[in-house]
């Protein structure tokens, strides 16, 4: 037995002596490190078992050796090739003891080999055995049969010389038969390895989760069962292991993943004395279910390390506080606006929302943050507006110790470093300076940042969603703002209404703004009379619904009555409301505008023409004018 450089865990049996000679001679070629033995059965197997304890990738052996240790043990065997050509070879020397020649031999190495005897010019009888103690019967069987001599393994001639038999070995012992076994074995070792490998992480990352993992066999046997699965469910991993989940663990209906094939997300299920969150999903290859596998965690884990996270990101004010359900409106132009968003919120394009002071645009941008895959990063909220040419540069991208006069002995990380994994909200982004232009289009074109004062460059990954009240086309043009970065800036574009493109959303707006300062300020619930309505809705809000939500304010905290009359609305009218004119004349009532006032008013044709500041008699021939019932 020989040992050489290279450490695979592979073990060579050898039938014969000449073939361990050129096995040796091979495994010192190639430079391996394999122990080679030789041995035939039964004793291969004791060979096998003492190995075992060492660990084995891979057997190379061949004929019975290699059936009953494949049979016998859950370990890759490679066999080394018995051809027909070597089998011919061994009859070819075996004819000078006479015509008739017995071989034996298990079915994977002599199958069909009686034909060969018209070919050859010789009798030939196939006597087949599937185990080492049939060839004693082979044997004799053979020797009723009258052959002249034996072909086959070393047991095979050695239990035909006992019963004074010719035999002849079958040799399989080239270079390059054993040579090509070797590289098979290595290659089987590599994959083993690898696949224990995989195989440890796999349970290392089961084992340090902080969540429960339960998995199935596709007869719902639990095979996996971690320690925070034990914990959680109170169940001894060893008392888990090999029972069928349906019986041990009902609740968590795992045999519905193996007979459905569905994923199954955030399901609630009560178990023990506890609420669990669980997701289960089916373990299918190649269109076939082998399993299935579930992770939870207690509800009231889950609770306590959003609220952190919460905690955390809020302290920071890198938290989107706002969702798609906060935006208020059942017009069809803010629902068509909103589905865009949405939409948009799937990719993980730039985008640009324009729209006038107060549409809401930094409500839209939180929206989509908070409905993208980016849900779990920081939002980062800039206004660009608001802050000083040499504080907005510092501030985005940060700087280094020493940069300028006043800098911090620390330097500073700038907001798009940390916005890294989530999102950087970019408002009146018009205000940019150029010199800071050039600095942002770098982000956008390579995803890198430079902080102030720094050679080193920092890779983000991060979403940009800019905003503007302003034309960016005619800032373009008068050299104020770079069209490279507009072009950059504007792969998606959202146009968000003004509240004249959406005024039967108002009377929505106007209740919810009347109640939500109703309850911060702790007045009574008001309600809103007819008329204070419909004059809310005549006017154009340039501050859009901002202003509204100023306005409402302050007639909640202004009005004395149990409801908001037409007198509280008198009294802010002059300061707040005057100057701003209607929204409807005569002129611009198109048939849209009677439809979006008749909403309003639930189709009562007087409050209409109310609404509207016509009379009755002008809205019936408009009505008639525009074909509307």
């Amino acid at each position: 037995m020989k040992y050489f450089n290279k450490n695979y865990n592979i073990l060579f049996i050898a039938p014969y002596l000449g073939m361990t000679e050129k096995a040796e001679t091979v495994i010192e070629d190639l430079k391996l490190n394999v122990p080679v033995y030789t041995s035939n059965l039964p004793y291969c197997l004791d060979v096998v078992r003492t190995e075992m304890a060492k660990g084995i990738d891979a057997v190379i052996t061949r004929g019975g050796n290699a059936l009953k240790i494949r049979e016998t043990f859950n370990i890759p065997v490679i066999e080394i090739e018995v051809s027909v050509y070597d089998i011919i070879k061994a009859i070819n020397k075996a004819k000078v003891h006479g015509r008739k020649i017995g071989v034996i031999g298990f079915p994977n190495i002599i199958y069909n080999v009686s034909s060969l005897s018209g070919f050859m010019d010789l009798e030939i009888a196939e006597i087949q055995i599937n185990n080492i103690s049939e060839c004693t019967d082979a044997v004799k069987k053979a020797s009723r049969l009258g052959v002249d001599v034996i072909v086959g393994d070393r047991i095979a001639v050695e239990t035909a010389a006992a019963f004074g038999l010719k035999g002849e070995l079958i040799k399989s012992d080239s270079y390059e038969c054993i040579t090509k076994a070797c590289y098979k074995a290595i290659e089987i070792a590599e994959v083993r390895k690898r696949e224990l490998a995989k195989s440890e992480q796999i349970k290392v990352i089961t084992e340090l989760t902080n969540s429960g993992i339960v998995a199935v066999d596709n007869n719902d046997i639990i095979t996996l069962f971690n320690a925070e699965a034990a914990k959680i469910l109170k169940i001894p991993q060893n008392e888990a292991i090999g029972k069928s989940a349906d019986e041990l663990l009902p609740e968590l209906k795992l045999s519905n993943s193996l007979e459905l094939e569905q994923k199954r997300y955030d399901e609630f299920v009560y178990i023990g004395d506890q609420y669990i969150v669980v997701h289960k999903m089916p373990i299918i290859i190649r269109d076939e279910i082998h399993g299935a596998m579930a992770t939870f965690q207690r509800l009231e884990n889950i609770k306590n390390i959003e609220q952190k996270a919460r905690k955390k990101l809020s302290a920071k004010g890198h938290l989107a506080k706002n969702f798609f359900d906060d935006i208020l409106g059942n017009s069809t132009t803010i629902k068509e606006v909103t589905e865009k968003a949405k939409n948009y919120s799937r990719v993980d394009s730039v985008i640009l929302i324009t729209g006038e002071t107060g549409t809401g645009k930094e409500i839209f941008a939180q929206s989509i943050h908070n409905h993208s895959l980016r849900n779990k990063g920081p939002f980062v909220g800039v206004n660009c507006a608001a802050l000083p040419l040499t504080l907005l540069e510092s501030e985005l991208f940060g700087y280094v110790k020493g940069a300028f006069t006043g800098a911090k002995d620390d330097g500073k990380t700038g907001l798009f470093e940390q916005a890294h994994g989530g999102t950087i909200f970019l408002d009146e982004i018009g205000e940019i300076p150029l010199s800071v232009q050039a600095r942002l289009l770098r982000v956008l074109e390579e995803g890198e940042v430079q902080r102030i004062g720094d050679n080193k460059i920092i890779s983000v990954d991060v979403r940009i969603i800019s905003a503007t009240n302003k034309n960016l086309r005619e800032l373009i043009k008068e050299n104020k703002f770079r069209e490279d970065l507009y072009y950059r800036i504007n792969v998606l574009n959202l146009r968000l209404p003004s509240l004249r493109e959406r005024v039967e959303d108002i009377p929505v707006l106007v209740r919810h703004f009347v109640d939500f300062y109703c309850d911060k300020y702790d007045k009574a619930r008001k309600e809103i009379d007819e008329d204070s309505m419909i004059k809310l809705c005549q006017y154009c809000w340039p501050g859009n619904i901002r202003q509204l939500k100023n306005v409402v304010e302050r007639l909640v905290v202004e009005s004395s009555h149990d409801s908001i009359i037409y007198e509280d609305l008198n009294m802010v009218q002059e300061e707040d409301m005057a100057a701003y004119g209607k929204v409807l004349n005569l002129d611009a009532i198109s048939k849209q505008t009677i439809q979006k006032a008749l909403t309003i008013a639930n189709n009562n044709k007087v409050k209409a023409a109310q609404l509207l500041g016509i009379d009755r008699t002008t809205l019936w021939r408009k009505m008639k004018e525009w074909g509307i019932k």
